[in-house]
């Protein structure tokens, strides 16, 4: 027996077992949906990086600017995003920003707990205060 069942969100036929849990949708819908989907947000990303690079570009910048200084100011831009904000609150504990999701929590130094972000479990990466 060949069971198919029609999809909710763009009425196609597949099998049971084919179809996903998505949480943009809130829904079990067909593979071919989730597939669109993730290719519509693919698109979307890369149409945003040529637009943000193309801003860059629009700068105005100095006479003698070169490759070695569009190198130095990409190489530290990455930098700045891989940095961890950290501000001082007792004489033990810091107000640690977690750079993967931006949640802020309070980190013990002597103790070193917690030992990951309490949001999204991701290590602590190294910092200086």
């Amino acid at each position: 027996m060949d069971i198919k069942v029609k999809c909710r969100k763009c009425g196609r036929q597949a099998k049971p077992e084919e179809f996903i849990l998505d949480p943009f949708y809130g829904m079990m819908v067909c593979p071919l949906c989730v597939k669109e989907r993730k290719n519509k947000d693919r698109i979307h990303r890369e149409i945003e990086t040529m637009k943000n690079e193309k801003k860059e570009e629009d700068v105005k910048r100095p006479a003698d600017y070169d490759s070695d200084d569009i190198y130095l100011e990409k190489a530290y831009k990455t930098k700045m995003m891989n940095t961890v904000k950290v501000d001082r609150v007792g004489e033990d504990k810091v107000r640690y920003t977690c750079p993967k999701c931006s949640y802020t929590f309070e980190y013990n130094t002597a103790r070193n707990i917690p030992g990951r972000c309490p949001y999204c479990s991701a290590e602590i990466k190294k910092f200086r205060y």
